[in-house]
């Protein structure tokens, strides 16, 4: 099966794969450099112990250049119980150097020390900590009594006791078996920040591919046409796909490949770039910026926009999602009825 237009939409997929890895390793780059994972981290780990859960960031938050120290309000503890986890060993061992940013629990972070935090905290880890905050103890000999004693303590308020005593409730007399019930809670809420930090960082993959396309003039109503009319241009797309749908590593391991074969797709026709208009590089042609890059009518200036929007929004399932339905199509595409032997 290799119709007109299964191979027009193999070269349509093939862009949209080459570009979700472009904008996949920029939206990391991105989140690596503003530290936002372990942003998240801490604020996951905060609402969990301190009940704090806003998790609305904001863009001045995001690119502050220097820490603030924490706006108390009215009986608020100066050092809350996260920023007491986030500095036991089991957990400040783990940060990018060596050692979380002081009073990182209830301060607003610069950019700097939020890339100093860490970016993952095991649930067995956080479990250590956090019974290392509520019995400290460096003889290894903490008992179940111990750890009732100070939750028992605990004010009525404090947004860990309850879910701790139904913990320490299921686990009769046995500390690992506190420890674990305590794993499990903790991993099953940062599930839920995963998918938090998941929808953040969709909208800033979403405004990094609208900048990608702009800059690279991405048109999927352009590509649409030009692959639908050209037959040697799709035979070209579609050689270049086939290869391209191979890639099984990283978004970061693909780029160096996909880059070349965009190359080799440019070179036989397709139309990724700012280029002019055959009208427009006449010598004696008179064309303004509009005309000269094929946006000469409102109607012309829409389905531009139309293109840019539609390949921004193909992005956002991400590079592997596109990549396997690349593999789905070349086999629908190498299927079929085999051809009638001579007899």
């Amino acid at each position: 099966m290799d119709s007109l237009i299964l191979q027009t939409v193999i070269g349509l997929v093939f862009a949209f794969a080459a570009f979700s890895v472009l904008v996949s390793v920029l939206t990391e780059a991105v989140a690596r450099y503003i530290g936002l994972r372990g942003e998240y981290l801490l604020r996951g780990i905060r609402s969990l112990v301190d009940g704090k859960s806003d998790f609305a960031l904001r863009l001045p938050d995001l690119v502050r250049r220097t820490s603030q120290a924490p706006e108390l309000k009215p009986g608020e503890p100066v050092q809350p119980m996260v920023t007491r986890i986030v500095e036991q060993p089991m957990v400040s061992r783990s940060a990018d150097k060596g050692a979380a940013p002081a009073n990182a629990g209830n301060a607003k972070l610069s950019v700097k020390d939020r890339r100093s935090l860490p970016s993952y905290v095991s649930g067995r880890s956080f479990a250590r900590a956090l019974v290392g905050v509520l019995v400290p103890d460096s003889t290894g000999t903490t008992t179940i009594t111990e750890v009732r004693a100070k939750v028992d303590a605990l004010d009525a308020s404090n947004p860990l006791k309850q879910p701790l005593l139904g913990l320490l409730a299921e686990a009769g007399e046995d500390v690992a078996k506190f420890r674990a019930g305590i794993e499990e809670w903790y991993d099953d809420h940062m599930a839920r920040v995963s998918g938090w930090y998941k929808r953040h960082v969709r909208w800033i993959s979403l405004a990094l591919a609208s900048i990608v396309v702009v800059v690279f003039n991405v048109n999927v109503v352009e590509l649409t046409r030009s692959l639908y009319t050209d037959e040697a241009l799709r035979g070209a797309v579609v050689a270049q796909a086939t290869v391209s749908s191979n890639c099984a590593g990283t978004p970061a391991e693909c780029l160096d490949d996909l880059r070349q074969q965009i190359r080799d797709a440019r070179a036989s026709g397709l139309p990724i770039g700012w280029g002019v208009t055959a009208t427009c590089s006449l010598p004696d042609a008179s064309c303004n910026w509009f005309e000269r890059h094929g946006m000469g009518s409102a109607g012309a200036v829409l389905l531009t926009l139309l293109g840019w929007l539609l390949m921004a929004l193909a992005t956002l399932p991400g590079a592997r999602f596109w990549f396997d339905a690349l593999s789905r199509l070349g086999t629908l595409r190498s299927s079929g009825p085999k051809p009638r032997s001579g007899g």
